[in-house]
């Protein structure tokens, strides 16, 4: 009886206990459904914090790309100033009136005069300084190597980042320079009866390697530029032809064409350049190049070394001002014949397809192209232009400037003159 009434008891008590926690004493696959939809519930949590989180950084994102793309401005922040002396460095002003220019080189810039010449980093300090006396300096630079000549002279000064690596002395006057990425320069020089292109090593030794035009037979070597790996070059001849002068573009490979003497891979005559007569040819990068011609512009694949091929042919109608060119870009500025503005600038990739084309109202003096900048310039303003075509920076100075190029960051310009030099910030 005591019994019974003990087991009932405690058959009650698991009745109400249920009850009142039934959750506490689930069935087993009532367990696996609870965590199931818990599961279901942490994994449909995460996605939508996921999707916020990539439509705000869509958003960020698309606000950068629309303010790197189409935002101008007019208004600058100097970031930091450094002054000349005559050797390149310190606070004090270069005397007037003392020949200076600036060359774009490794991180930073080449600063050049008749005395002597200095690179310049990111932040306008002195790396090296080289000395010397030169009547008309002239700079030919690719990647990390620059060749400094003395135009009509016979001193070649063959530099990297880290200061002069070679000093050649030529026989006869340095008319042109080229240099490749791995420091082989290539000079033209004349005598009274032709004309020579010699290789130099970048220790300034000359390579057993030239080329030979008799000016009154294979005419006149007008521009050279040398692939940056230094096995290809391209040169513009012009001569006679009945009384009249042509003009032919040579392609040469010193790495695959040994079976020509003179290593040639490939000639352009006047009917493959449209009668143009090219006044500036250039490697763009070891599978590309570009000539400048009196009628446009003209691009070249060496992608197979031994047999180059034009692929593109621009003629231009209007009379061409100015050229400027990168390893990505060509550029020229043409007159404009149609509406107001005096000029247009046209801007080609490295395969001849177009970037852009604007029409625009500015009395510049400099061109360049520098990443994805185009920069006009004048002694004392600028124009900026990126790759959109849009108006970046429309801005004016309080010193005498040489030359503007990009800066060490986005959205910043070095501004270069013969008295001092400026990192701005477009703002």
């Amino acid at each position: 009886m005591g019994n019974n009434h003990s087991m009932s008891r405690e058959n009650k008590k698991n009745q109400l206990r249920k009850q009142v926690v039934p959750a506490a004493y689930p069935k087993d696959e009532d367990s696996e459904e609870i965590l199931r939809k818990a599961h279901q519930r942490t994994i449909k949590r995460r996605l939508r914090i996921a999707m916020i989180i990539g439509i705000l950084a869509a958003l960020a994102a698309a606000g950068l790309f629309y303010y790197d793309r189409y935002q101008s401005f007019a208004d600058y922040q100097v970031v930091w100033e450094s002054g000349f002396t005559e050797d390149g460095q310190g606070e004090s002003i270069a005397a007037e009136g003392n020949f200076c220019g600036f060359v774009d080189f490794a991180d930073g810039v080449i600063k050049y005069t008749k005395d002597g010449a200095s690179y310049l980093d990111a932040r306008g300090k002195a790396v090296w300084i080289l000395s010397y006396e030169m009547k008309n300096p002239i700079v030919a630079v690719n990647g990390d190597y620059a060749a400094i000549g003395d135009r009509q002279g016979n001193s070649i000064y063959i530099c990297d980042k880290n200061g002069q690596q070679g000093q050649a002395a030529t026989s006869l006057p340095v008319l042109a320079l080229s240099i490749s990425a791995k420091g082989v320069t290539a000079a033209v020089e004349e005598d009274s009866r032709a004309s020579y292109i010699y290789l130099y090593k970048k220790d300034g030794n000359p390579l057993d390697i030239y080329v030979k035009s008799l000016l009154s037979g294979d005419g006149y070597p007008v521009d050279v530029s040398l692939s940056p790996s230094g096995t290809q070059w391209i040169t513009s001849f012009m001569y006679l032809e009945d009384g009249m002068i042509r003009n032919k573009v040579v392609f040469y490979n010193f790495g695959l064409g040994k079976n020509d003497p003179k290593r040639v891979v490939g000639v352009f005559m006047p009917q493959d350049l449209a009668d143009a007569m090219a006044g500036r040819v250039h490697f763009m990068d070891d599978s590309h190049a570009v000539i400048f011609t009196d009628k446009g512009l003209q691009f070249f694949s060496t992608r197979i070394e031994t047999s180059p091929e034009s692929k593109a042919q621009i003629l231009l109608n209007e009379n061409i001002r100015s050229i400027s060119y990168s390893d990505q870009y060509a550029a020229v500025i043409t007159d404009n014949s149609e509406g107001s503005d005096p000029y247009r600038l046209h801007v080609y990739r490295s395969d001849g397809s177009q970037v852009f084309e604007r029409a625009f109202t500015y009395q510049y003096s400099g061109f360049d192209i520098d990443g994805d900048l185009v920069l006009l310039y004048n002694d004392n303003s600028c124009r900026v232009y990126n790759m959109a075509g849009t108006e970046k920076f429309n801005g004016t100075f309080d010193f005498s400037v040489s030359k503007i190029s990009a800066g060490s960051l986005p959205g910043t310009l070095l501004v270069m003159g013969p008295q001092k030099i400026q990192e701005i910030r477009m703002r």
